[in-house]
């Protein structure tokens, strides 16, 4: 029942048809009990006027012959006279007195009314014709009015029904050609515009209300499609230049054959959140030195990847002009360098862009590496256990970044089996899970320990399935990027 009672709630509560059925019967129920009630008091109050005349004037007719019967002693005769009264179905009985005494002078039927034991109201209707003190009392049986007044009351009902019927059908069959047909054939239109692009004009022409809306839909519908024309043919422009870019941004990135030639194994995960984004990472091999960085530029999207081109022209440029640089001085160097670039480094910055960076360099000759990291860390896994080697907490290039900051440098040995991590924080701040927290180092850590015996290429899957999964339900909030190696080792160390 609650489901039924659920379900024609809906269709109420979504249809103007059956609201318009449902107000149509609430009120034409409402306004016919009104006037039924009104008609039955007004009819009852008739019906005891027309009785009491209907009495008195029959009694009228036959109390002076019936008296004048009654006085010469022929009372079968005045009874008779009486019996006048038989032909109306709600009389029970008449006595006729004649005189001011107890006992009738005739009576119908001839017991009379005092020996019938059937309760009435009685009519007691004054003959003066007859005499001063002459009289007729009538008893009648108000339930047979009742029923009589019921019976054609219920008449009534039935022909108001009917008629009310009537009057809903024509009302829902002028409802749904004029109101109706017009509105599904509008609506129906506007779902298959929205759910398939299909602009279709509704065709339906009058100079009522109705028409007037639809004529207005098919005006606003010109209009729609020319306007969305227009975005579809800018959308294509955009995402034609912004995939050029992306093309650009690719172009910028490592080849293979750098990479390969780099490390002895290596795997990258990198994933704007984008077309284009503001996470790259750089591959720089000169002798038995070789740097890698990860940048992760402010935005994502066109101004993250505007940024990730001005972050590698300017470490090419530092490279260029010194290739003897440690990871700290090319961040001190790439932070002024940005500063000036952006024109942040002057008190009328109107921009607040910047980036941070983690470098780490491996030279294979020595078997060691050094590291250095603006808010960025470098993971390191060796015999089976992950060690996090923390970047300092200063990005780079920003207008309230100190000049020429200064950054910590961690050295330590490698070797064949050690292996290196990079990660921009797309992947650590990600929020998921059951508590919406950031999926953070630790999980990352876990979970590269619990993969260490795979290829790197398998442990960045792992880590993006996990990431996938523990994100399952939140929106990806930045770039994403992470670059695995192990370093080509040459020296014994």
């Amino acid at each position: 029942m609650k489901t039924l009672g659920g379900g024609i709630t809906g269709l109420v509560r979504r249809r103007i048809f059956f609201k318009y059925i449902l107000a149509t019967i609430l009120i034409g129920v409402a306004m016919n009990t009104l006037i039924l009630a009104f008609y039955y008091q007004q009819r009852q109050a008739e019906q005891t006027g027309e009785v009491a005349a209907e009495i008195a004037t029959i009694s009228n007719r036959v109390a002076g012959p019936a008296a004048a019967l009654a006085q010469r002693g022929e009372a079968a005769d005045a009874r008779e006279l009486l019996s006048v009264f038989a032909a109306f179905y709600y009389v029970i009985c008449a006595d006729l007195y004649t005189a001011n005494t107890d006992t009738p002078a005739a009576s119908w039927p001839v017991v009379g009314c005092s020996r019938i034991k059937k309760l009435g109201r009685t009519l007691d209707v004054p003959l003066p014709i007859v005499g001063k003190d002459a009289r007729m009392h009538v008893r009648i049986d108000p339930d047979k009015l009742a029923m009589d007044l019921l019976y054609e009351f219920l008449v009534l009902v039935a022909l108001g029904v009917a008629g009310g019927l009537a009057l809903t059908f024509a009302g829902v069959a002028a409802f749904l050609w004029f109101i109706n047909r017009p509105l599904s054939l509008m609506l129906g239109a506007i779902e298959k515009f929205e759910r398939f692009g299909d602009p279709q004009k509704v065709d339906y022409r009058a100079e009522d209300e109705i028409g007037k809306v639809v004529a207005s839909y098919n005006m606003m519908l010109d209009r729609e499609v020319e306007r969305v024309s227009e975005i579809r043919e800018a959308h294509k422009a955009i995402l034609d230049s912004v995939t050029y870019a992306t093309r650009i941004q690719q172009g910028l990135l490592p080849t293979q054959e750098q990479v390969s030639e780099a490390f002895s194994e290596a795997a990258v995960l990198w994933q704007p959140r984008d077309l284009v984004g503001g996470d790259i990472y750089w591959v720089f091999s000169s002798g038995e030195r070789t740097t890698v960085a990860l940048l992760d530029c402010t935005g994502h999207g066109v101004p993250g990847g505007f940024m990730t081109m001005l972050a590698i022209a300017t470490i090419e440029r530092i490279f260029t002009e010194n290739e003897s640089l440690t990871p700290g001085a090319i961040l001190t160097m790439l932070s002024d360098l940005t500063r000036g670039l952006l024109n942040q480094d002057t008190e009328e910055a109107s921009s607040n862009d910047g980036m941070d960076a983690a470098i780490c360099q491996i030279d294979s000759g020595t078997g060691k590496a050094t590291f250095a990291g603006a808010r960025l860390s470098l993971l390191v896994l060796k015999e089976g256990k992950v060690e996090r080697i923390k970047g300092d907490k200063i990005s780079l290039g920003y207008p309230d970044t100190p000049k020429s900051p200064r950054f910590t440098e961690r050295t330590f040995p490698v070797d064949a089996n050690s292996t290196l991590f990079l990660m921009s924080d797309g992947m650590t701040d990600q929020i998921g899970g059951k508590k919406r927290i950031a999926f953070g180092y630790r999980q990352a850590m876990r979970l590269i320990e619990t993969h260490a015996t795979q290829s790197l290429e398998e442990i960045l899957n792992a880590l993006e399935e996990r990431l996938n999964d523990y994100a399952r339900n939140e929106p990806r909030l930045d770039d994403l990027t992470a670059v695995a190696f192990r370093p080509r080792v040459t020296s014994g160390a």
